[in-house]
Protein backbone atom coordinates (compact mmCIF):
# COMPACT_ATOMS: atom_id res chain seq x y z
CA UNK A 1 0.00 0.00 0.00
CA UNK A 2 1.63 3.24 -0.74
CA UNK A 3 1.98 5.86 1.76
CA UNK A 4 -0.25 8.96 1.66
CA UNK A 5 1.36 12.04 -0.08
CA UNK A 6 2.96 14.46 2.21
CA UNK A 7 0.54 17.33 1.50
CA UNK A 8 -2.57 15.16 2.60
CA UNK A 9 -0.15 14.08 6.10
CA UNK A 10 -2.55 15.65 8.74
CA UNK A 11 0.14 17.74 10.39
CA UNK A 12 0.60 19.02 6.90
CA UNK A 13 -2.83 19.81 6.71
CA UNK A 14 -3.40 21.55 9.94
CA UNK A 15 -0.38 23.41 8.93
CA UNK A 16 -1.75 25.08 5.82
CA UNK A 17 -5.15 25.24 7.16
CA UNK A 18 -3.79 27.02 10.27
CA UNK A 19 -1.43 29.59 8.00
CA UNK A 20 -4.60 29.94 5.82
CA UNK A 21 -6.95 30.99 8.50
CA UNK A 22 -4.79 32.96 10.33
CA UNK A 23 -3.19 35.01 7.60
CA UNK A 24 -7.03 35.40 6.03
CA UNK A 25 -7.81 36.79 10.21
CA UNK A 26 -4.62 38.72 10.13
CA UNK A 27 -5.73 40.45 7.30
CA UNK A 28 -8.88 41.44 7.64
CA UNK A 29 -8.78 42.15 11.65
CA UNK A 30 -4.66 43.20 12.17
CA UNK A 31 -5.14 46.20 12.54
CA UNK A 32 -8.22 46.39 14.84
CA UNK A 33 -6.09 43.69 17.13
CA UNK A 34 -2.81 45.98 17.28
CA UNK A 35 -4.59 48.68 18.63
CA UNK A 36 -4.69 47.21 22.59
CA UNK A 37 -0.90 46.53 22.05
CA UNK A 38 0.16 50.39 21.16
CA UNK A 39 0.59 51.41 24.88
CA UNK A 40 2.35 48.59 25.91
CA UNK A 41 4.77 48.85 22.99
CA UNK A 42 5.56 52.43 23.35
CA UNK A 43 5.87 51.64 27.01
CA UNK A 44 8.65 49.45 25.55
CA UNK A 45 10.39 51.94 23.88
CA UNK A 46 10.67 54.53 26.19
CA UNK A 47 11.88 51.78 28.17
CA UNK A 48 14.42 50.52 26.21
CA UNK A 49 15.65 53.65 24.90
CA UNK A 50 16.47 56.68 27.05
CA UNK A 51 17.40 58.64 24.23
CA UNK A 52 14.44 59.53 22.53
CA UNK A 53 10.71 59.73 23.90
CA UNK A 54 7.93 58.26 22.31
CA UNK A 55 4.98 61.12 20.95
CA UNK A 56 2.53 58.54 19.36
CA UNK A 57 2.47 54.78 18.10
CA UNK A 58 -0.51 54.53 15.55
CA UNK A 59 -1.69 52.23 12.86
CA UNK A 60 -1.87 54.26 9.46
CA UNK A 61 -2.23 53.97 5.34
CA UNK A 62 1.28 54.70 3.78
CA UNK A 63 -0.29 54.30 0.32
CA UNK A 64 -1.62 50.83 -0.06
CA UNK A 65 -0.07 49.78 2.93
CA UNK A 66 -1.02 49.41 6.75
CA UNK A 67 1.69 50.62 8.42
CA UNK A 68 2.90 51.12 12.57
CA UNK A 69 3.82 54.88 12.47
CA UNK A 70 6.17 56.24 15.32
CA UNK A 71 6.47 59.86 16.31
CA UNK A 72 9.62 60.06 18.61
CA UNK A 73 11.36 63.26 19.73
CA UNK A 74 14.90 63.50 21.81
CA UNK A 75 14.79 63.67 25.09
CA UNK A 76 18.54 63.55 25.92
CA UNK A 77 21.38 63.80 23.95
CA UNK A 78 22.78 61.54 21.53
CA UNK A 79 26.49 60.93 20.40
CA UNK A 80 26.95 59.20 17.04
CA UNK A 81 30.50 58.85 15.63
CA UNK A 82 31.53 62.10 17.09
CA UNK A 83 28.51 63.94 16.42
CA UNK A 84 26.54 65.41 19.39
CA UNK A 85 22.27 65.80 18.71
CA UNK A 86 21.45 67.83 21.46
CA UNK A 87 18.16 66.92 23.06
CA UNK A 88 15.34 69.61 21.37
CA UNK A 89 12.18 69.71 22.37
CA UNK A 90 11.02 70.71 18.89
CA UNK A 91 12.96 68.06 17.39
CA UNK A 92 10.22 65.02 15.88
CA UNK A 93 10.90 62.08 13.41
CA UNK A 94 8.99 59.80 11.91
CA UNK A 95 9.13 56.21 10.95
CA UNK A 96 7.02 53.48 9.69
CA UNK A 97 7.19 50.15 9.23
CA UNK A 98 4.96 47.40 7.59
CA UNK A 99 2.33 46.24 10.00
CA UNK A 100 2.20 42.76 8.18
CA UNK A 101 5.87 42.04 9.16
CA UNK A 102 5.08 41.71 13.22
CA UNK A 103 2.38 39.64 12.60
CA UNK A 104 4.51 37.09 10.77
CA UNK A 105 5.84 35.83 14.20
CA UNK A 106 2.32 34.99 15.37
CA UNK A 107 1.05 33.28 12.37
CA UNK A 108 3.60 31.00 12.28
CA UNK A 109 3.46 30.45 15.95
CA UNK A 110 -0.55 28.91 15.38
CA UNK A 111 0.70 27.15 12.38
CA UNK A 112 2.95 24.99 14.06
CA UNK A 113 0.50 24.49 17.09
CA UNK A 114 -2.04 23.55 15.34
CA UNK A 115 0.02 21.52 13.18
CA UNK A 116 2.17 19.53 16.28
CA UNK A 117 1.07 16.49 16.79
CA UNK A 118 -0.80 15.88 20.39
CA UNK A 119 -0.50 12.71 22.45
CA UNK A 120 -4.01 13.55 24.01
CA UNK A 121 -6.56 15.56 23.01
CA UNK A 122 -6.10 17.71 26.38
CA UNK A 123 -3.20 19.33 24.75
CA UNK A 124 -4.61 21.37 21.93
CA UNK A 125 -6.97 23.45 24.27
CA UNK A 126 -3.69 23.86 26.71
CA UNK A 127 -1.57 25.18 23.32
CA UNK A 128 -4.28 28.04 22.60
CA UNK A 129 -4.41 29.13 26.26
CA UNK A 130 -0.12 29.59 26.47
CA UNK A 131 -0.18 30.77 22.53
CA UNK A 132 -2.37 34.23 24.42
CA UNK A 133 0.53 35.56 26.49
CA UNK A 134 3.29 33.72 23.98
CA UNK A 135 1.97 36.07 20.78
CA UNK A 136 2.42 39.23 23.28
CA UNK A 137 6.08 38.23 24.03
CA UNK A 138 7.32 37.95 20.69
CA UNK A 139 5.43 41.32 20.14
CA UNK A 140 7.30 42.69 22.43
CA UNK A 141 10.74 41.73 21.52
CA UNK A 142 9.93 42.99 17.87
CA UNK A 143 7.97 45.64 16.96
CA UNK A 144 9.55 48.22 19.74
CA UNK A 145 13.09 46.99 18.84
CA UNK A 146 12.72 47.05 14.83
CA UNK A 147 10.78 50.67 15.52
CA UNK A 148 13.43 52.46 17.74
CA UNK A 149 16.27 50.95 15.45
CA UNK A 150 14.95 52.81 12.52
CA UNK A 151 15.31 55.97 15.04
CA UNK A 152 19.11 54.90 15.80
CA UNK A 153 19.07 54.21 11.95
CA UNK A 154 18.62 57.87 11.05
CA UNK A 155 21.47 59.18 13.51
CA UNK A 156 23.71 56.21 11.92
CA UNK A 157 23.24 57.15 7.95
CA UNK A 158 23.45 60.92 9.10
CA UNK A 159 26.59 61.06 11.26
CA UNK A 160 28.15 57.37 10.90
CA UNK A 161 27.52 55.27 8.05
CA UNK A 162 28.75 51.86 8.26
CA UNK A 163 28.15 51.75 12.15
CA UNK A 164 26.50 49.31 14.16
CA UNK A 165 25.22 48.12 17.80
CA UNK A 166 23.79 45.75 19.19
CA UNK A 167 20.11 47.08 18.28
CA UNK A 168 20.51 47.23 15.23
CA UNK A 169 21.83 44.02 15.02
CA UNK A 170 18.82 42.25 16.97
CA UNK A 171 16.39 44.24 14.27
CA UNK A 172 18.38 43.22 11.37
CA UNK A 173 18.03 39.30 12.63
CA UNK A 174 14.54 40.07 13.37
CA UNK A 175 14.10 41.25 9.31
CA UNK A 176 15.84 38.70 7.77
CA UNK A 177 14.15 35.36 9.14
CA UNK A 178 14.78 35.92 13.05
CA UNK A 179 11.00 36.16 13.09
CA UNK A 180 10.40 32.66 12.58
CA UNK A 181 13.52 30.94 14.22
CA UNK A 182 11.73 32.44 17.37
CA UNK A 183 8.23 31.35 16.56
CA UNK A 184 9.42 28.07 15.79
CA UNK A 185 11.26 28.03 19.32
CA UNK A 186 8.81 29.42 21.04
CA UNK A 187 6.57 26.62 19.35
CA UNK A 188 8.80 23.88 20.69
CA UNK A 189 8.56 25.17 24.36
CA UNK A 190 4.93 25.49 23.84
CA UNK A 191 3.78 22.07 22.79
CA UNK A 192 6.79 20.74 25.54
CA UNK A 193 4.61 22.92 28.40
CA UNK A 194 1.23 21.75 27.40
CA UNK A 195 2.63 17.84 26.78
CA UNK A 196 4.25 18.40 30.30
CA UNK A 197 1.53 19.83 31.91
CA UNK A 198 -0.81 17.04 30.81
CA UNK A 199 1.10 14.60 32.39
CA UNK A 200 1.09 16.31 35.52
CA UNK A 201 -2.11 16.01 35.19
CA UNK A 202 -2.99 12.51 34.51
Amino acid sequence: MSERPLLLQPGVLRLVLALALTGALLLARGEALMQPLLAPLAAVIDAIDPHHRVIGLTVTRSGSDTVLQLEAGIRRMVLTGGHVTFADPRARAVVVTPLAAFWMAPTVLIALLAAWPAQQAVEWPLRALLALPAITLLSLVDAPFVLDSHLWALHRDAHAPGSTSALLVWAAFLKSGGRFVLAGLTALALVALARHLTRRRG
